[in-house]
């Protein structure tokens, strides 16, 4: 991985390996969210509020909600580079975007991120003027993409289910991210991937799950090729929401 730096915003280059692509050696929803998300930890570091850094003060990093319109998902092999930057710093949440280009520097995709700190011990927000360093890295730039959207309650089949063991556990003591999007991902057969494309992904995250939980996906379609999901557990309810827009492949 190379690291560009540019003032308030950062360019982190990756090369798409063997681990990050599926069955047609495109890169994963999982993997490409799991890249950028590692674009947001290590930025973080390199300001001087990661989550390590937190964590001395009892406090850590959640994701809020997240929004990626992609127009290709990139191959194995290629060279991809994520520019992040910070839009605002509010009382209670933090704006993150990304710029996504491949090894030409053609522009494939954005994404835009909403973030929290909590207190480890209490699991409560914090309030971000703790952390005035942030303050100095604000680019107040959005992308095209919007933010992410609030999604609605969702009433549908059980098309996933799950259970939380010891390699779905980060370093915050709750199931990482990037296995939400592979337990929404698995809701649909090869053969669909075969015909569509995923255009646009959003997901809400609600509350967490933790080692042992019990769950199930619910899926709904709501328009032709639109799709909202709800992640719900056992003992705590709804803990995710998400939506994923798909287009034909056109053969």
């Amino acid at each position: 991985m190379e690291v560009i730096e540019v003032s308030k915003r950062n360019k982190y280059i990756y090369h798409i390996s063997a681990q990050h692509i599926d069955f047609q050696k495109n890169v994963t929803l999982s993997s490409l969210f799991h890249l950028i998300m590692k674009t947001a930890g290590l930025d973080a570091d390199k300001r001087g509020f990661g989550v390590l850094r937190l964590q001395t003060e009892d406090y850590t990093w959640v994701l809020s909600r997240f929004v990626l319109d992609i127009e290709r998902f990139p191959k194995e092999d290629e060279q991809i580079s994520i520019e992040t930057w910070i839009e605002d710093v509010q009382t209670m949440f933090t704006t993150r975007n990304f710029r996504i280009t491949n090894g030409g520097g053609k522009l494939i995709g954005y994404a835009t991120s909403s973030w929290a700190v909590i207190d480890i011990n209490t699991r409560r927000s914090v309030l971000l003027d703790t952390l005035p360093s942030m303050q100095d890295y604000i680019l107040p730039e959005p992308t095209p993409i919007g933010m992410p959207m609030r999604i609605p309650n969702v009433r549908g089949e059980i098309a996933n289910d799950f259970k939380v063991k010891y390699s779905h556990i980060d370093v915050n003591g709750h199931a990482s991210s990037p296995y939400y999007i592979q337990w929404l991902a698995d809701c649909f057969p090869l053969d669909f991937y075969v015909n569509h494309k995923l255009k646009r992904f959003e997901i809400n995250f609600l509350r967490e799950i933790t080692f042992g939980d019990k769950g199930e996906v619910n899926r709904e379609m709501k328009d032709e090729n639109d799709y909202y999901f709800q992640i719900s557990t056992e003992d705590k309810g709804v803990s995710c929401r998400a939506r994923m827009q798909f287009a034909d492949i056109e053969v």
